[in-house]
């Protein structure tokens, strides 16, 4: 089968068994914000943009499909040093306004999460990534990848 008619039979079967899918992804997302507030104890737009933050500060280290043989040490973390950013470059990537961004910023850093340079850049702090975070992260994973297969399970059953 050619790629654009795979392409076309997995449009199909995530259409035919939408209502399903929705379901379980919906569920995934909803737990996941759940858990943020309760366990990180971080409000919404407070964990969009530490987020955010972090992504754009490493975004120059790591792409997403790199050999993590290659790009990160044996703790699963690259060793670089990662890009602090200008307030208004997360302010446009995250599409908040710039007073909101400045304001949980700040908030993050009276937290020991992100720091701001003397020149007025910012970047999340390494140390801020403790013992609960990486646990958080790790189960964030675990149930990313069972609602995956939870998922691809749903569409393999669609003829």
């Amino acid at each position: 089968m050619h790629s654009s008619q795979e392409s076309g039979n997995q449009r199909h079967r995530i259409q035919r068994s939408f209502g399903l899918l929705a379901f379980i992804v919906n569920r995934h997302l909803i737990d996941h914000m759940r858990r943020l507030a309760l366990e990180l104890d971080m409000d919404f737009e407070a964990a969009y943009l530490y987020g955010t933050l972090a992504h754009l500060n490493i975004l120059n280290l790591v792409s997403p499909m790199a050999d993590p043989n290659r790009v990160l040490n044996e703790q699963g973390m690259s060793g670089k040093t990662p890009q602090p950013v200008r307030l208004a470059d997360v302010a446009q990537v995250s599409g908040l306004p710039r007073e909101t961004v400045r304001r949980k910023l700040e908030w993050l850093q009276k937290r020991g999460k992100v720091l701001r340079t003397p020149d007025g850049l910012w970047c999340y702090d390494r140390q801020g990534i403790d013992e609960s975070v990486v646990e958080f992260t790790l189960e964030t994973i675990e149930r990313f990848l069972k609602t995956a297969d939870e998922m691809q399970a749903v569409i393999n059953k669609v003829k």
